[in-house]
């Protein structure tokens, strides 16, 4: 499943955080995000020509997430770019999580006013809870 965040304005992504109920508090585990995916709607003429750049620069984590995985389904011919892949460790001792987006795409200055969240699997349910997610950056006007 995929949730989109749209901004007021738009933000230089710089983390996002996932929370779930502390596994001290339930017994449904197995509905936890594990493997999430963060995207990044790419709109504006100064982002089209780094996101064009960056694709065709892309190495590392990047380049393996744009062969990889698909744009989001809700994309409506919109370019998307990957911010970040990332895992929510259920067992972890903190249940509020905070991962980086990738440094390559940090680095470009994009700014997004659009954001897609992407679960790509959970703790072995059938269906997954999302309790919270914050995306944190600076604001751009």
């Amino acid at each position: 499943g995929q949730i989109a965040i749209a901004f007021q304005d738009v933000v230089h992504v710089m983390h996002v955080m996932v929370d779930h109920i502390p596994v001290g508090l339930t017994n449904t585990t197995e509905r936890a995000p594990r493997k999430l995916l963060l995207w990044g709607m790419v709109d504006g003429k100064d982002n089209l020509v780094k996101y064009h750049s960056l694709c065709n620069s892309a190495t590392g984590a990047l380049c393996g997430l744009l062969t990889a995985h698909t744009a989001p389904a809700l994309s409506h011919s919109m370019p998307f770019i990957p911010l970040a892949r990332f895992d929510y460790n259920i067992h972890a001792t903190n249940h509020t999580q905070l991962f980086p987006i990738l440094d390559s795409v940090a680095a470009t200055g994009m700014d997004f006013g659009v954001v897609v969240l992407e679960i790509l699997d959970n703790w072995g349910g059938e269906l997954t809870c999302l309790y919270w997610v914050g995306i944190y950056g600076e604001h751009r006007t």
